[in-house]
């Protein structure tokens, strides 16, 4: 995964290292996100340890929103 450092003119990228980022893809097909600590990148699981996301969201009549994969197979 390649990352951009961005830093003002003249300051030094160095303190961005110890900061916490965090990047969401929303994709047409599948979404994820992810953290990005020293440099270092993660993929943020869900509850069940998946770490794609269906990128799906379905209403009902009764005004409920599902996502993801509840949302695929209901």
């Amino acid at each position: 995964m390649a990352l951009l450092q961005i830093s003002e003119p003249g300051e030094s990228p160095e303190p961005h290292q110890r900061r916490l980022a965090i990047g969401i893809d929303l994709g047409t097909t599948h979404s994820l996100v992810a953290t990005v600590k020293s440099g270092s990148s993660e993929v943020i699981p869900d509850e069940n340890h998946r770490p794609l996301l269906p990128s799906i969201v379905r209403y009902f009549p009764d005004g409920r929103a599902v996502v993801g994969y509840e949302a695929r197979g209901a």
